[in-house]
């Protein structure tokens, strides 16, 4: 709310993921960026000027942090500006206070997503200036450039969350699981937090963009059941925390009071939690939805649009789940995932699709 108590808060997320560029220079087997499956044609991309100007308004619509991704974003010309202008924006941020929720303008909290190829000392300044938090993909060491295709070296990743960490800049190690790496995965993240990324952010394997010709990467139940527990020794060993990114259906989160180090989501955020914006503008529910809605400076209709509503009421629960005893804490997996793979946002996770019964997790929810 502002001075005079009125509330400036909208319907929209509190996060919003800008996509400054298509253009990446890596060619990651498992990236789920749908421009490169097809599903999405790429536009016109926006100017440093429109991207200000949407960014401006998003922030007087109550955005409240802006992750800055692509792409790789450090390709946009002009991203410094983009970051810059962002960092002198005031949020209304709403906090706990003496048990109170209170309303304060601050800068909004800024996230930058790279892949760490063309990472200089600036981006560590900037980063440092405005405490941005920065992530650098790290999809193992011994796999690195099998996953990647060459784009760089796990050494050369590992070497800035190093000099990240002389800085004092927060970051975040983005670890993809895949069937590939997921051998080495205990090493990869004990190679981060080594290095001294501030933070684990696991991902596993979800087919779309380019994953979707590599389904050779597609975890077993069995391996997706287990990652998180090999990720939580780790972390407990180091006395670090992290979490999970991608959405798993409860009957595959067993055992999930286990994990004292690790959080584990079972429902979609997408919509509710953070949107994105595209590189051209326009709108999607989620960086994995080939769905583009309307453009940026429509964003107020948002809740007339049926795809949205689908997701702000979780209108999208796979038949298979809708008598499950835990689908009210459950969306059942990725939704999207399920879109891109199956042609539906109700259809089966990936996961989940060639099952018809599941069992249940072994450690039921409070």
């Amino acid at each position: 709310m502002n001075e005079t108590g009125t509330c400036m808060r909208s319907f929209l997320p509190s996060t919003a993921v800008l996509e400054l560029t298509y253009k990446c220079n890596h060619a990651c087997r498992f990236c789920s960026c749908p421009w490169y499956g097809g599903m999405i044609k790429p536009g016109k991309e926006m100017s440093v000027d429109e991207w200000k100007q949407c960014i401006t308004e998003l922030c007087e619509a109550g955005i409240t942090s802006f992750a800055f991704t692509g792409g790789e974003m450090l390709l946009k010309d002009g991203w410094e500006d983009i970051v810059h202008h962002a960092a002198s924006l005031q949020a209304y941020h709403y906090e706990e206070e003496d048990g109170a929720i209170v309303c304060k303008r601050k800068r909004p909290s800024l996230f930058l997503l790279s892949n760490g190829k063309i990472m200089s000392d600036r981006v560590l300044d900037i980063c440092k200036m405005y405490d941005a938090n920065l992530s650098m993909s790290l999809p193992g060491i011994t796999t690195f450039e099998q996953h990647t295709c060459g784009g760089t070296t796990p050494e050369h990743v590992l070497d800035w969350f190093i000099r990240a960490k002389e800085k004092g800049v927060r970051t975040t190690a983005g670890i993809t699981v895949t069937s590939e790496n997921y051998f080495e995965l205990y090493e990869t993240v004990a190679a981060a937090l080594l290095a001294g990324a501030t933070t684990i952010l696991m991902n596993r394997f979800l087919p779309g963009g380019r994953g979707l010709t590599h389904r050779e990467l597609d975890l077993t139940t069995e391996q997706i059941r287990e990652f998180p527990f090999t990720v939580e020794k780790v972390l407990a060993q180091a006395g670090r925390f992290g979490s999970v990114g991608t959405e798993f259906p409860y009957c595959l989160a067993h055992d999930s009071r286990n994990l004292k180090h690790l959080s584990l989501n079972t429902t979609c955020g997408a919509a509710k939690g953070f949107f994105v914006v595209g590189p051209s503008g326009m709108l999607r529910v989620c960086n994995h939805s080939p769905r583009e809605l309307v453009h940026w400076k429509q964003w107020n209709t948002l809740m007339e649009h049926p795809y949205w509503r689908q997701f702000i009421f979780k209108d999208y629960l796979p038949d298979a789940c809708k008598g499950c005893t835990f689908s009210g804490q459950c969306d059942g997996g990725c939704r999207e995932a399920a879109h891109v793979c199956h042609g539906s946002p109700t259809a089966a996770d990936p996961a989940l699709a060639a099952y018809t019964e599941l069992p249940l997790p072994r450690i039921l929810p409070n």
